[in-house]
């Protein structure tokens, strides 16, 4: 009975072996079992140990993952069209997805390696030094080898927590193993806040391709009251960003780059917005030195300096020419035979920045059009009103066609003058007035004439003569109503 009760126990532990296994390997373990094989790949390939290290962990789950038990595929590598080796189906970010099958781990680190040198999108991390892990990890990140927003934190927070760092030191020869708190801190002191350790003055000058590095302090400083670092080529600008809590688009912004790629060289990198002027009245321009140069070594914005010194985009100044920081240069300085080729600021105002401008533009168009319409319309006098009498128009349209004053109407050819034959003077009758109304007088032999008398109208005339306003017009040539007090109409004919 208890020789069948431990065969029961023994059978149980056996069957339970891999079930063990797969659930209880510790990250301790996992760095332990493999660091060895991180450090040979740097040695032969470049990649920080760390680094490596950390994404096991993190991809594998610490050798617990169903992925890394099935296949041995410690980095998540897909199969991509380039892999013809044994493959294994597993829900990713799609459902069943092929990735990489391996025979041993051995042979999943080096195809990692070769996997990061071989793609152009990670050729940029091989400019980052192998013991700066926050720029491989975010240039990881950026480049796209993941998909998660944290994958950067991630690593960094792995490699610090299990002090990783001592096996890329190892694999350079800075230490040995065991003595790692000792190098990591003077590591940490040459390249706190990620400076090339080159600078020891206390304030800053502005460096140039003439005077150097060499008087710029560590850290955070400010130049033209703003805050700046001076970082090394190649630091990724999304690093900097979580780092120091900044927007990276702002952060692009706020130093006058086309992107967030790397930085192409040894710059000054602005924590906040560039002033629209300088601390001092001018700046020389040194050999070599480009606009960019001294809007980022005086902390002013690009397109205020090209502003204030009447260039435009793609100009640059010679050297020994005089710019202005501050108010305007009355003419444009002398300017280079050949413009650099490296301009970070290409495209200096942006698409949106462009339709703004015009649409901004085309409004001032159009106002400054409709004021001098508006003024047009002031200065040209107002067309005479008839101030007809109600019911005159039907009256008119009854006897002939009338259009009213104003209107296009032909005015009737003017009668010939003969010289030196004046017509004989006809007889001017007045017309009897019987309570303030003149009578109406009938036309006799001969012409016959009116007088006009105040507060009468042509209408009223014609109808005391008993003729039509267009006969009045005809005969005293004119085209209009108006008429003036003792003016003398023909009011009648043979």
């Amino acid at each position: 009975m208890q020789l069948k009760r431990c065969f029961l126990v023994v059978s149980f532990l056996i069957g339970s072996l891999p079930l063990l296994k797969a659930q209880t390997m510790s990250t301790e373990q996992y760095i332990a079992i493999y660091k060895d094989v991180a450090i040979n790949e740097m040695k032969a390939n470049g990649i920080p140990a760390s680094i490596t290290l950390a994404q096991g962990v993190l991809e594998t789950q610490s050798g617990n993952g169903w992925l890394v038990q099935n296949s041995n595929n410690h980095f998540g590598i897909k199969c991509k069209n380039n892999w013809t080796g044994a493959t294994v189906n597993y829900d990713d970010d799609a459902r069943q997805e092929c990735f990489r099958k391996y025979n041993n781990a051995a042979e999943s680190y080096r195809d990692h390696s070769v996997f990061l040198k071989a793609n152009p999108r990670y050729a940029f991390l091989f400019q980052f030094q192998s013991e700066d892990y926050k720029s491989w990890a975010y240039g990881l990140k950026q480049a796209g080898y993941a998909t998660s927003k944290t994958y950067p934190q991630q690593l960094i927070k792995i490699i610090e927590d299990y002090n990783l760092q001592q096996y890329t030191l190892q694999a350079e020869g800075v230490a040995k193993a065991g003595t790692f708190e000792d190098s990591r801190a003077e590591k940490d002191a040459q390249n706190r806040d990620y400076q090339p350790g080159r600078a020891t003055a206390a304030n800053p000058s502005s460096p140039s391709p003439a005077t150097g590095t060499a008087s710029i302090p560590k850290g955070v400083f400010e130049i033209n009251g703003r805050k700046v670092i001076y970082l090394p080529a190649g630091t990724a600008l999304i690093q900097v960003a979580n780092d120091r809590d900044i927007k990276l688009r702002n952060l692009v912004r706020y130093n006058d780059l086309p992107d967030d790629n790397p930085l192409p060289k040894d710059m000054f990198v602005y924590l906040q917005k560039k002033g629209k002027q300088g601390k001092d009245d001018y700046h020389i321009v040194k050999q070599g030195e480009t606009m960019y140069d001294i809007a980022q070594a005086e902390g002013i914005q690009l397109r205020w300096l090209r502003r204030r010194n009447r260039m435009d985009e793609g100009q640059e100044p010679a050297a020994g020419e005089k710019l202005a920081l501050g108010g305007y240069a009355s003419s444009t300085p002398r300017l280079a035979k050949q413009a650099p080729k490296e301009d970070p600021t290409v495209g200096d105002l942006s698409p949106k920045a462009i339709v703004k401008d015009v649409k901004d533009q085309m409004e001032a168009a159009q106002q400054a059009a409709a004021q001098q319409q508006v003024a047009q319309q002031a200065a040209t006098p107002a067309p005479a009103q008839n101030n007809l009498p109600a019911g005159m128009m039907d009256d008119l349209k009854k006897v002939a066609d009338v259009k009213p004053a104003g209107s296009n109407t032909t005015p009737a050819p003017a009668a010939p003058v003969v010289k030196n034959n004046p017509a004989p003077a006809a007889p001017v009758v007045k017309p009897p007035v019987v309570n303030n109304t003149p009578a109406p007088v009938k036309t006799g032999e001969g012409p016959l004439y009116h007088e006009v008398q105040p507060k009468e109208t042509l209408y009223g005339i014609a109808k005391q003569y008993n003729v039509t306003i267009v006969q009045l017009q005809e005969w005293n040539h004119i085209d209009a109503f108006d008429i003036k007090i003792g003016q003398r109409l023909l009011v009648g004919k043979m």
